[in-house]
């Protein structure tokens, strides 16, 4: 091959490769998706986290949802800033959703007695194939923390076999935590709740005096001081209405076991509570 042909190839195959970067460019722009700015900036106002809690895979859908008016802007707990924000944006009037944040409901962990020694994998999905876990009360807190891994914002903090801590500054009220509880110990209250019923086991009074030194045994004390009906015995659980509760505290002070928690902003100076 002489060098002359070598030169031609080159420059046949320089000047198609030319041509195809051209048409590419050109082809980017005739054929190129104009993006809302609205989406971008509704983006930025977004906690981030993609935590699935608006029931969108992340922050951009929902706020390109938001903007397509498919989606209520106010699935996401924001700020009155935020909410004000995304009103601008949006150019209508956008109300809030109540916040909430997330609650453990038991305060057993270890002072619950256990069945058996468990040696497995520190999971709680796990431990729970073995017989729902080694802990007596069936409806308690595990302790291993799979809660923990999956928040995406920190909000929760493992705390030993005890059930974790909720930094309450940093949740969002996602729900993804609530997902994961093989228990469903966790569940999402309002933020402005005081009150916080520790205990989601339904075990009578004497065999919960067994097993657990803290759990609800169902006397029925706090539902019976409650000014405003807001607490009821259902069962041997104690359900509370948080929409007729006021944050009086009564039935914190009328729980002999203390399983009922006061969740009082002023009594958590560092945020973080220990439920």
């Amino acid at each position: 091959m002489n060098a002359e042909v070598v030169v031609v190839s080159l420059v046949i195959l320089g000047g198609v490769g030319l041509l195809c970067g051209v048409l590419l460019a050109v082809a980017s722009r005739v054929f190129a998706v104009k993006t809302d700015p609205r989406i971008e900036a509704l983006e930025k106002i977004l906690p981030g986290g993609n935590c699935g809690g608006c029931g969108f895979p992340s922050c951009h859908a929902y706020a390109q949802s938001m903007v397509e008016g498919s989606a209520e802007p106010n699935r996401c707990v924001l700020g009155a800033d935020n909410i004000d924000d995304i009103s601008k944006i949006l150019g209508k009037e956008v109300v809030a959703a109540e916040s909430r944040v997330a609650a453990i409901k038991c305060c057993g962990g270890n002072t619950a007695l256990k069945r058996f020694d468990y040696d497995g994998l520190p999971s709680c999905r796990v431990a729970l194939l073995y017989g729902g876990g080694d802990r007596l009360c069936e409806q308690s807190c595990l302790g291993f923390g799979d809660c923990v891994d999956v928040c995406p914002f920190g909000a929760l903090s493992r705390a030993g076999r005890d059930a974790p801590r909720v930094d309450r500054d940093k949740c969002t009220g996602c729900g993804i935590c609530t997902k994961t509880c093989p228990k469903g110990v966790i569940v999402l209250i309002p933020r402005r709740a005081r009150t916080l019923v520790a205990c989601n086991s339904d075990e009578k009074g004497k065999g919960m005096r067994k097993i657990c030194e803290t759990g609800c045994i169902g006397c029925g004390r706090c539902v019976k001081v409650c000014p405003e009906d807001a607490l009821s015995l259902e069962g041997n659980r104690v359900r509370v209405d948080y929409s007729r509760c006021t944050n009086c505290g009564l039935c914190i002070e009328e729980c002999l076991r203390k399983t009922i928690k006061d969740l009082n902003p002023s009594e958590r100076a560092s945020g973080v509570v220990n439920q």
